[in-house]
């Protein structure tokens, strides 16, 4: 019964231009994980409440990923020490700009920065809260199901927002999971 979600991914990505096999490759190894993930958070709603899932996947992930922000904000502090001597004058600005107006826009380019990513992670909390407590009522096969609706979904998304010509194969591909997901869902 996943075989017209399978076959309707295929569709949908077959006709891309830009198909990189790193790309591809990528996104299968995405599928596998995800797979496994949620086979281990279902095992783990059975002792923890989604709220604490959350909390300590959080905390993993803070694990594994400060050694390469503690590398990335070494190389960004290495560069900033080397900075231009603000006494150098670009001969090409028309009007002279001076360190207060440079300053003024590096804060307020930070700020708008800040408050954008704040404004993800409050959304990435609520959407992995709200994919747990999913998980608490259904099977991880059926989530990962569900899962691959959604990624077809914004396929779709994104096409109809930033325009992208539609081929018929890339319309019967989306027609094929979304038909695939509620006949998945009808026979299990």
């Amino acid at each position: 019964t996943l075989v017209p979600v399978v076959a309707g991914l295929i569709l949908c990505s077959a006709a891309e231009l830009r198909f990189d096999t790193v790309g591809f490759v990528a996104a299968v190894m995405n599928n596998c994980a995800d797979c496994v993930q949620n086979v281990m958070s279902k095992r783990m709603l059975t002792h923890l409440k989604p709220t604490q899932l959350q909390f300590y996947t959080s905390v993993a992930a803070l694990m594994l990923q400060t050694p390469f922000v503690l590398r990335d904000a070494t190389a960004l502090i290495k560069k900033w020490s080397n900075h231009v001597n603000p006494d150098e004058v670009d001969l090409l600005l028309v009007e002279p700009v001076t360190e207060d107006d440079q300053m003024a826009e590096s804060i307020e380019e930070g700020l708008s920065l800040t408050k954008l990513l704040i404004i993800d992670a409050i959304f990435y909390h609520l959407q992995s809260v709200s994919a747990y407590c999913t998980m608490g009522c259904m099977s991880p096969v059926s989530q990962s199901v569900a899962n691959t609706l959604k990624r077809a979904l914004l396929v779709w998304a994104s096409i109809l927002y930033f325009g992208n010509p539609v081929t018929n194969s890339g319309i019967v591909g989306i027609i094929m999971v979304v038909s695939g997901v509620f006949l998945y869902n009808h026979v299990r």
